[in-house]
């Protein structure tokens, strides 16, 4: 299980002043990185056949066909739906655990009993969604081997907090897309940390010698971005192309959001969902709230999320986890 780090006393999410703060400068000249074609396709095929030959990985992938199955489940009844999720005993459990908590509020002492209830009381949109996630999320947490797996599975759930809330307010339909993007937004970096373990700390010593982004960094050194190999095996598991899409990162942060199209939204969603999330907790209050003072400018035409409303949304996905740490799975620290 995962130990979630709690933000110490120095964070202070809560009395962050921005009145005073200086808006950063967060989009520089970046170093252009080209990528050698055979190189992305051996390193892609290299990862593929480590994909076919892990076992976890291949019960995944069959997993992942009732995740499509529930996910597409656009004109079924709720009673088949149900059937899918209630083929998964130990997801089930947990999700009549979660629909319970006050994540999604108090509907009775008696609570909800069963799958088709909770449909019925909270919609068999949020039901699908929250059998999907759980189902990501215990595989991304169940296969991970080392700290740093275990670290990216937690950020993957605290992402699709973040979006799906950004998605309520914003009164987004397609809520099957942003939640399920977000997840697997990093998807590409989890495998390569995974399965090519040296390619990956090689990677990370590149982005900090020479001050590249994540995405180029591995173009550097495998010819082929994370973005671009995580979405390789979403298609490869025939995740539907609303979320393959929004998994692509953005580039063009002048684009304002009257312009957007729904695919451009959803991308600017998931992306702003990662860079908050990626932010470092134990940091000192100041320096946090400089680096969501950045996120906020960052985005600032795109999707117009001011720096308190950020604070807030990252304060909620570090609360749900947190509250929900003992049904999801994760071991919060005694300290918490």
């Amino acid at each position: 299980m995962t130990n979630i780090t709690p933000p110490h006393a120095g964070i202070e999410l809560d009395v962050l002043d921005f009145s005073k703060a200086t808006k950063l400068s967060v989009l520089r000249d970046e170093p252009k990185v080209v990528p050698d074609k055979n190189d992305a396709k051996n390193f892609i095929k290299s990862i593929y056949k480590k994909i076919l030959g892990n076992d976890s990985f291949l019960s995944f992938s069959a997993q992942i066909n009732d995740v499509n199955k529930i996910l597409q489940m656009k004109y079924s009844s709720a009673n088949d739906i149900a059937n899918v999720i209630l083929k998964d005993v130990a997801l089930t459990t947990k999700l009549l655990k979660l629909v319970n908590s006050s994540f999604y509020g108090h509907f009775s002492k008696k609570g909800i009993q069963t799958v088709s209830e909770a449909m019925i009381i909270l919609g068999t949109e949020e039901i699908k969604l929250a059998a999907a996630s759980l189902k990501l999320y215990e595989f991304m947490q169940d296969i991970a081997t080392v700290k740093v797996l275990k670290d990216k599975a937690l950020k993957s759930l605290q992402r699709s907090l973040v979006a799906r809330q950004i998605a309520k307010e914003e009164g987004i339909n397609d809520a099957e897309a942003i939640q399920i993007s977000a997840m697997l937004y990093d998807f590409g970096e989890y495998l390569v940390a995974l399965f090519s373990p040296g390619v990956y700390i090689d990677i990370e010593i590149l982005i900090d010698e020479k001050k590249l982004t994540r995405d180029q960094a591995s173009k550097s050194i495998t010819g082929v971005s994370y973005g671009a190999l995580g979405r390789f095996i979403a298609s490869k598991w025939k995740l539907p192309d609303s979320i393959i899409l929004a998994m692509k990162p953005v580039e063009n942060f002048d684009l304002a959001k009257t312009k957007m199209t729904n695919d451009n939204y959803l991308q600017y969603i998931c992306s702003f969902s990662n860079d908050l999330c990626n932010i470092e907790v134990s940091m000192e209050g100041k320096s946090i709230g400089g680096k969501i003072v950045g996120i906020s400018d960052k985005y600032d035409k795109c999707l117009q999320i001011e720096a308190p409303r950020a604070v807030d949304l990252l304060k909620m996905s570090l609360q749900n986890i947190k509250k929900h740490a003992s049904i999801l799975g994760v071991r919060v620290h005694p300290s918490n």
